[in-house]
């Protein structure tokens, strides 16, 4: 079975838990041009009632890494900039069934630029793949691919990657978007939104798919679908696969649409590797 075959390529486990303890270890800390680097580790424990994790990191990047171990980890390089050099902190709570992890500089608002608050905070946090996940940053990258549970990210202006064999649901205002849908069927529609940003989508034309993409700019595809002009200078696309019954949708308000052909190749149907 092809998503029986995907998910072991990508080292999914099979169950789902709750944060209920945590664990840190900082690590020495050097200096680089007037500003302190630290880097930081720290260890969350799962119970099963957790099914999602939700990180909000409005300074620096999220960088989404699998692990066999049923529990999250998470390794920061945190920038303390002159002259506050400010505190960085890492707040945990649940929510339902959602552990929620929020980076905070102390003293400062999720406005205020990485100067003004003194602070950076680049992530990468370990997660088991089969969770589902909520990440959102400000103006850094985020990337999670080669998911088995389903994506939500948000951002300002960094830029999105990601693929699951699930939903995916991506939003921007400016930042590029770069998504794969790997799954042959998935609940929920998919949607890859932004107002200016640039989207390139790779589309499983082998799964049961309902594709619409429409945009105020460019629209243009490598594997000969059919795009019509509209009459506010846009383009559209619209295709159906298999029985059609998982949604995926594109939008850009204004900026250019690139869709391309996902294609698994050999009996071992290996999932695209994406560039870090």
């Amino acid at each position: 079975m092809l998503s029986i075959l995907m998910l072991r390529r990508a080292g999914v486990l099979a169950a789902v838990l709750l944060a209920t303890a945590c664990s840190q270890t900082p690590q020495n800390t050097d200096s680089r041009a007037g500003v302190r680097i630290e880097r930081l580790d720290k260890e969350y424990d799962l119970a099963p009632e957790i099914k999602r994790v939700a990180i909000d990191n409005p300074w620096g990047e999220i960088n989404i890494r699998g692990r066999d171990e049923r529990e999250v980890g998470l390794h920061a390089v945190i920038q303390h900039l002159p002259p506050k050099f400010a505190n960085v902190d890492f707040k945990t709570h649940r929510e339902g069934d959602t552990l929620h992890i929020d980076v905070v500089v102390d003293g400062a608002s999720a406005s205020t630029d990485h100067e003004s608050a003194g602070a950076r905070a680049d992530i990468a946090v370990y997660v088991p793949t089969d969770l589902a996940l909520k990440l959102s940053t400000r103006d850094a990258r985020i990337f999670a691919t080669r998911r088995a549970g389903a994506i939500e990210a948000s951002t300002d202006s960094g830029e999105i990657h990601a693929s699951s064999l699930a939903q995916l649901t991506l939003r921007s205002k400016t930042g590029q978007i770069r998504a794969v849908a790997i799954g042959r069927d998935w609940q929920g529609p998919s949607e890859i939104v932004t107002d200016s940003g640039r989207i390139v989508l790779l589309v499983p034309t082998f799964g049961n798919v309902t594709l619409a993409a429409d945009t105020g700019g460019n629209l243009s595809t490598g594997f000969g679908l059919s795009v019509h002009a509209l009459a506010n200078g846009g383009h559209e696309a619209h295709a159906r696969y298999g029985a059609g019954t998982s949604s995926l949708r594109a939008h850009s308000t204004s900026g250019e649409i690139v869709l391309e052909q996902l294609v698994l190749l050999g009996d071992d149907k290996t999932l695209p590797e994406d560039d870090d």
